[in-house]
This record gives structure tokens, sequence and C-alpha cells, in this order.
């Protein structure tokens, strides 16, 4: 009986016949690092579990291998085909190729590109507002009738708007 805890190492041939496939398969999978070998000898579980995360089937062979969970947002989903992986994944590169289309065709902006202008022209927007008392101060001291100090008002705060439109075009 083995003690808890202690692992037991095998040969490569004897790998072999446990996974029943031939020696020089085990050998090219150490070789091609998909499995580790532990002072010359394989670790049977280990083994098992890098062969299914490493190894691809060969096509026609009607074996598909064991995919890992699937995790989305944080969470574990049901195990996945190696075909139904693929296909999400050839789903996925083709929309990311369509966005990068819509923006080559100016179809489509960054959320960064928007945020960016849109904090400039708010800061341009400030300025404007805060230089309105240094341009207007000479002007009303000297107005006493409240229609033009109103129209001096309105037009220089119109100038500031204007200033933003013109840079938002």
């Amino acid at each position: 009986m083995m003690a808890v805890g202690t692992v037991q190492l095998v040969s490569m041939s004897e790998y072999a016949r446990m996974r029943d496939c031939s020696e020089g398969a085990v050998r090219r999978a150490v070789r091609d690092s998909r499995i580790t070998l532990n002072n010359g000898k394989i670790d049977p579980v280990a083994a098992d579990a890098q062969w299914a995360r490493n190894t691809r089937p060969r096509m026609g062979s009607g074996t598909q291998p064991s995919a890992p969970d699937v995790v989305v947002a944080g969470e574990v989903l049901a195990s996945e085909s190696y075909d139904r992986a693929r296909t999400r994944q050839q789903i996925a590169d083709a929309n990311l190729a369509e966005l990068k289309l819509q923006e080559l065709q100016g179809q489509l902006v960054r959320a960064a590109d928007v945020r960016n202008a849109l904090a400039k022209n708010i800061a341009s927007l400030r300025e404007g507002f805060l230089q309105l008392p240094s341009r207007l101060v000479p002007l009303l001291v000297v107005e006493s009738d409240p229609a033009k100090l109103d129209a001096l008002l309105r037009q220089e705060i119109h100038a500031v708007l204007a200033q933003l439109t013109e840079a938002t075009e």
C-alpha cells in the first residue's frame, strides 16, 4: 500500500501501455514538452492532465480532446469541446475584424478618443468663461444702461460658445 501524498512514477513504455498508445508518441510528447519527466520517469496522473491540456487530436482520429472548463467573467461554465471552443474563437476573430474595418471606415470611434475630445472641449469652454470677467469689466464699469449690459454679456457668452462650436466641427 502506498502512503498518502506519494507519487508513483512509471517508465515511458509503462505509461504508453497505460494510455494505450505507442512509446514513440510518449517520447514525442516529452520531447515537445507536452508532458514532463520527474527524474526520468512519468507521474501518470500529472502526465494525463498535461496530455489532455497540451495535445490536440489528429485529424480524422475521431477523438476529441478533453477541454478545460470555460471561464467567463470569473464563473466556470460547463466543459466545452475543442470544436466548439475553436468555433467561438473564429467568431470572436471575425467580430474583431469587423470592428476594425468599421473603425477604419470612420463608422466607429474609440471611447478613449471621444473622452479625450470631450475633455478638451470642456477645458476650452471653461477657459473661455473664466476670461469673461477680465474682458468685460472695463466695458461694464462705464455702462449704466441695463439693456446694453445685458447685450454685452450675451454677446460675450455667445462668442465663447461659438468658439466651442468651431472647435467641434
